[in-house]
């Protein structure tokens, strides 16, 4: 009997999701628990796993589309097996075909999003020359109802609208295919009678709008090169799907929004270099801590350093919140993202209440989280509620930078690489093990005194880590 692949529901929130990458082509054996396919969400991608034994016998859902959940991706038969419904034909469960080269996105649009709206609605948007698409429908399924229509009379725009149904003439037909395609006609110029507007003007109308969204469309590549025509030939286009997409966006969501500042510093790290080398000797010999990181027990710099920026947050509230159109909400829970890079790009999975946690607890997770990120086996869950990110390049031996801010957070951490250098003790030259940090933040929330006195304890918190205990 076939078996169905079916989009699962990866978190409570989950209503569609989006295929990826098909791992297995049609035809080929698998065997149960094999990755067959990438299933992306706007937060992370999963690889999911076949149900059953078997071959791929159709895919039923393409790269690139969308599929409610518990719809059908593809179908598992057995050898001997064959499928008789050839599911290419149907609507399986809504899937939303990716956009091919003939159908342009937009039409497609055009074509699904068609205006619902009661005969009374449409008759008082008609008499007072109100496009219908400019309101939104509190009826049944969006449905635009008289109510919607008065409503929006009664508005600051009333008097606008009533003039211009005044002054407008034009043809109860040309009124009609107006309101169908959403035309204002105060923005067309009659040719008809004493400058009455008829079909043919709302029909050069529609052309119009439709020539407009036929041209090319600028990119922001296009825009970054101030507009320049004559483009090199690119070897490779890489395409922006998956995780590198939903990184282009909130990235540029960051940067277009927040008032970003960095401020560097070099801090002290050699009691917390000595710190967690006694530790992980005693994790060997008393098994107190877990043994992780392939055999090797103990914890890592980015688990102290989650511990430390997670006390620093208690003390420092205004860079633990988010800032809304009612105000900045300081949040109770201090959430650390950890960022962790893969060949697709970053994900930034979340340490919860890591001010309430222990290092060996802290380094566990982030064990977990860090094997479960190479699976691709987090779960949206893992990578939501982030109330601060902390970022780390110091293994490529970078210094300080200016990392981005991960929104809606109100600040970054950045570390740098840890580094022996000569540094002046009580007039003497002595050698320390130091590191750099990078504090971004949005000025919008913080400003530059606060973020300081933060980035102060944090570096004081890493010079006598024993002030953790306190």
């Amino acid at each position: 009997m076939p078996t169905e692949i079916i989009m699962p529901q990866l978190d409570q929130t989950m209503t569609e999701g989006k295929v990826g990458k098909w791992l297995v082509k049609e035809g080929e054996s698998i065997a149960k628990g094999t990755p067959i396919v990438e299933i992306e969400t706007d937060k992370v991608v999963n690889e999911l796993e076949a149900p059953a034994d078997g071959v791929l016998s159709q895919i039923v859902a393409s790269e690139g589309s969308k599929v409610p959940v518990k719809g059908v991706l593809a179908i598992i038969v057995s050898p001997s097996e064959t499928i008789r419904t050839s599911w290419e034909s149907k609507d399986v469960m809504g899937i939303k075909a990716a956009p091919s080269t003939k159908v342009r996105p937009e039409i497609v649009q055009l074509v699904e999003e068609r205006i619902k709206a009661s005969p009374a609605a449409n008759k008082l948007a008609q008499q007072y020359g109100v496009a219908l698409n400019q309101l939104r429908g509190s009826g049944p399924g969006g449905r635009i109802v008289i109510e919607d229509v008065q409503r929006y009379l009664d508005s600051g725009r009333r008097d606008a609208s009533l003039q211009t149904s005044e002054r407008i003439k034009a043809s109860p037909l040309a009124k009609r295919l107006a309101l169908e395609h959403g035309i204002d006609l105060a923005t067309i110029a009659g040719t008809g009678p004493d400058g009455r507007i008829v079909r043919d003007d709302v029909l050069k109308a529609v052309e119009a709008v439709k020539e407009i969204t036929e041209l090319p469309q600028v990119s922001h590549a296009a825009l970054a090169r101030g507009l320049n025509h004559r483009e090199i030939p690119a070897e490779r286009v890489v395409p922006l799907t998956g995780v590198r997409q939903i990184i282009a966006e909130r990235m540029a969501q960051s940067v277009h929004t927040a008032a970003i500042v960095t401020l560097n510093t070099e801090v002290d790290v050699t009691s917390l270099v000595a710190i967690r080398q006694r530790l992980n000797e005693k994790s060997e010999s008393t098994g107190i801590l877990p043994c992780l990181r392939g055999g090797q027990g103990g914890v890592s710099f980015t688990d102290l350093l989650v511990k430390i920026v997670a006390l620093a947050l208690r003390k420092h509230p205004m860079l633990n919140s988010t800032l809304s159109e009612d105000g900045i909400h300081l949040l109770e829970q201090i959430n650390i993202g950890v960022a962790i890079a893969l060949d697709e790009g970053l994900i930034v999975p979340v340490v919860r209440d890591a001010d309430k946690k222990g290092l060996s607890e802290i380094s566990k997770e982030m064990e977990e989280m860090v094997q479960k990120a190479r699976n691709k086996s987090l779960t949206p869950e893992a990578v939501h509620g982030g109330t601060f990110t902390l970022t780390n390049l110091g293994m490529f031996g970078v210094d300080t930078f200016t990392p981005i801010i991960n929104p809606p957070q109100c600040a970054i951490l950045g570390v740098g690489r840890l580094v022996q250098k000569p540094v002046v003790i009580n007039n003497e030259i002595v050698i320390r093990s130091m590191m750099g940090l990078s504090l971004s933040f949005d000025h919008r929330i913080v400003d530059g005194a606060p973020a300081a006195k933060f980035l102060q304890t944090i570096a004081q918190l890493i010079a006598e880590p024993y002030l953790m205990i306190l």
